[in-house]
């Protein structure tokens, strides 16, 4: 089995082609068929702000990234095909590890995107996407991605979007940001941090809103303040007192129009940490508004990101070395389908055998343990040369004529 993976990222592809080959939670039952239908084994699908990938573990490796490119013109749109990028056996568990780090992220060594790949997998377990190949992929990952982030102590000093752009509303108002008005549109995990992180740096006048509605009292462990909660529908009424709007939902469609938006009287910032987009990108045209997208914090002023990229060196070294593993199981799981195959003939055959045994000479009690004993081990000593060897192979090129030469033998006892 080999193990791929085909997407784009925010490095090449532009905002409005990442949000077009966004996938939904809702969506991954429906996508998980299809591919299988292409002759894909095992799906997981990692899909956030900044990159929309899928992994996919099957016997035909060129197969596969073509069945994963033609998916994505097909169900999303053409524009998405110059963007995208494929990587195969070794490249694709590398490329895995370093996006489960961090390491490929907007912001270097951010913590969300372990979250997130955690999920991922959690996902596709759900519909019956990942199996034994994926899912072992995925959970090294992220063993791995939490033991850098305890060696190199990258978790002291948490990272995400959310706190990025927190961090920036606090320079744009050095002098009095802790009493801006600041409205947060969505409770998920972007929201939450965003709110998690105005309390430590002590912004004192937030409201939250939701489609779901959530009381005060539920943002009191992430909120020491008092937080007010607006309804969902009227977020509309309160956008001309805010100061500052952080939009961050899991929502398919636009939740700020410039057709329904107020009349404003002071100057707004916009922030949307969505995608798809929460934001209509018109409103960015508006006077006195301010609107900053995910791909703009690409190009904000960080003051760790060159202690981020030193370690990032550290641990991309460490990366080779974990993949290095990875790869050594997946080589030795190659074979593991011929082997349980004729430990299961084996042991068929040897029940055959004892059937027919006993019905000529009708053992009981001892001798009929013995029997089974005895023919068990026979059976098991015939295929074991066969086993040991297929175990001792140490490159896919003497492991798939391996394959070869048991499929034809397969065929050949087919035919008897």
């Amino acid at each position: 089995m080999e193990i791929v993976t085909v997407g784009l990222d925010h490095r090449k592809a532009p905002m409005e082609v990442r949000e077009k080959a966004a996938f939904t939670v809702r969506s991954l039952a429906q996508v998980t068929e299809q591919l299988k239908a292409r002759g894909i084994s095992e799906v997981v699908v990692l899909s956030t702000c900044n990159r929309s990938e899928i992994y996919a573990a099957s016997e035909d490796a060129e197969a596969a990234i073509e069945a994963l490119k033609a998916y994505y013109v097909d169900y999303k749109t053409p524009e998405i095909a110059p963007y995208l990028y494929a990587y195969d056996g070794r490249d694709a568990v590398w490329h895995l590890f370093r996006v489960v780090a961090g390491l490929d992220s907007m912001i270097l060594g951010e913590d969300q995107i372990l979250g997130q790949s955690k999920d991922a997998l959690a996902n596709a377990e759900k519909v019956h996407g990942a199996g034994k190949f994926l899912t072992k992929a995925f959970r090294e990952a992220i063993t791995f991605s939490k033991k850098i982030k305890t060696v190199y102590k990258i978790s002291e000093t948490p990272l995400s979007l959310s706190s990025t752009a927190v961090k920036h509303v606090k320079r744009l108002f050095p002098d009095d940001y802790q009493n801006k008005k600041v409205l947060i549109i969505g409770s998920g995990k972007m929201g939450t941090l965003a709110l998690q992180y105005m309390d430590a740096e002590g912004f004192k006048d937030v409201t939250m809103t939701n489609r779901t509605y959530h009381p005060p009292v539920d943002y009191q462990k992430t909120y020491h303040g008092d937080v007010k909660v607006v309804p969902y529908p009227e977020r509309y009424r309160i956008v001309p007192e805010m100061d500052v709007i952080i939009a961050a939902t899991a929502s398919p469609h636009t939740i700020l129009k410039q057709a329904d938006f107020p009349a404003l009287t002071k100057p707004l910032l916009l922030i949307d940490l969505a995608l798809p987009r929460d934001i209509d990108p018109k409103l960015g045209e508006m006077d006195g508004v301010t609107l900053l997208t995910i791909d703009d914090f690409n190009h904000i002023i960080d003051e760790t990101k060159a202690y981020r990229e030193r370690v990032a060196q550290k641990i991309a070294v460490a990366v080779e070395d974990a993949v290095d593993e990875m790869m050594e199981w997946l080589k030795k799981s190659k074979v593991d389908g011929m082997v349980g195959d004729l430990n299961r003939k084996a042991a068929r055959r040897s029940e055959e055998t004892i059937e027919i045994l006993n019905k000529r000479y009708h053992f009981e009690g001892k001798d009929y343990a013995f029997l089974k004993k005895i023919v068990h081990s026979e059976f098991r000593k015939m295929v074991m040369p066969t086993v040991k060897k297929l175990k001792a192979l140490e490159d896919d090129k003497s492991i798939k004529q391996a394959k070869k030469a048991y499929g034809i033998l397969l065929e050949t006892e087919d035919d008897a």
